[in-house]
């Protein structure tokens, strides 16, 4: 009895804690065994019966602990993928802000030039005007010269016919047949030469029909232009227009990159190429790390190169001394 109740006592003792402790890692179907497997099918941490003769026979298990390690593991992977990602997206705010700072730069800088070249059009547009206007008022001050010289000419020829009505109307009124004989004697010829009917002056009017028809078209070509939309405008294919311009893309379009795995596999296996003296071109010169190679004016002295190729295949162009080629094979 004195064992029964100690071995009670020790069992309700300090060491009661240890199964209170181990019961989460009890069997959920054999409570007095200790769940010391994991059953990967579904799972659940199960004790070594149930694998064998439980209702996870057959089911593929591992030790608890490893899936545990294992868990641990992948918890840590998360977390570092967790922050690689949250930076990234640091990185991407930070881009983003920068790219909107240097739109904005780029918009007033865009504006400004605009501001220019519509400044430089006006200009232009107001020195075609002046021209233009130039030109009317040369060729209406020639022609108003002439229509001025004829004008003061016909005033001269009536002055002339004034003087002479005067003249024959002095010797109509002659009493003297003498003096009247010989003053029209005198007056013959210019009498005669009036009494043929002058010539009609018809001013030929002078037009500007040219001049307008020039500013029509042009104006009607640049309505023309300016009735299409400015997005219509700017998506129609220009032979003067860089590699498809911009404005055709989206506003706010973002370029969006993965990490590339034949990227990171190209530079796992990536090496740098070793070239040798003894098989390049005569006309090579090769540098000191034989990493880089120039073109040189002569040829070196000694034996040349032996052939490895059957066939030859110009690699720098004509004029070409020195720099790289990148090559892929």
């Amino acid at each position: 009895m004195a064992a029964a109740a100690a071995t009670s006592a020790t069992a309700g003792g300090p060491g009661a804690a240890e199964p209170q402790e181990a019961c989460g890692w009890r069997c959920p179907e054999h409570s007095d065994r200790e769940a010391e497997l994991f059953c990967r099918r579904c799972r659940r941490c199960v004790c070594a019966l149930c694998p064998v003769l439980g209702a996870h026979r057959g089911h593929p298990v591992r030790l608890a602990l490893e899936e545990v390690a294992h868990v641990q593991r992948l918890t840590q992977d998360c977390l570092k993928q967790l922050a690689t990602k949250k930076q990234q997206e640091a990185d991407n705010i930070t881009q983003i802000e920068d790219a909107a700072e240097k739109l904005k730069a780029h918009a007033e800088s865009s504006k400004a030039w605009l501001a220019g070249k519509f400044t430089e059009l006006r200009l232009l547009l107001d020195e075609e005007e002046a021209l233009a206007k130039k030109y009317i008022d040369k060729n209406t001050q020639l022609a108003l010269q002439v229509y001025r010289q004829q004008t003061e000419s016909c005033g001269e020829h009536i002055d002339a016919m004034n003087d002479l009505s005067h003249r024959v109307y002095s010797i109509s009124q002659e009493p003297d047949p003498i003096r009247l004989l010989q003053a029209y004697s005198a007056a013959k010829q210019e009498m005669e030469r009036q009494m043929s009917l002058g010539e009609l002056c018809h001013p030929v009017p002078l037009s500007f029909e040219p001049v307008k028809s020039l500013c029509k078209g042009f104006v009607e070509a640049v309505q023309a232009v300016l009735q299409m939309p400015l997005e219509a405008r700017l998506k129609a294919p220009r032979m003067d227009c860089q590699l498809s311009c911009s404005s055709s893309t989206k506003p706010g379009t973002l370029l969006k990159t993965g990490a590339s795995p034949e990227r990171s596999l190209f530079l796992k296996y990536a090496r740098t190429p070793t070239l040798e003296p003894d098989t390049m071109h005569a006309r090579l010169r090769l540098s000191a790390d034989r990493l880089t190679v120039r073109c040189g004016l002569l040829g070196r002295l000694g034996p040349a190169p032996a052939v490895r190729f059957d066939a030859l295949w110009q690699c720098f162009r004509f004029g070409f001394l020195e720099g790289t080629l990148d090559t892929e094979l």
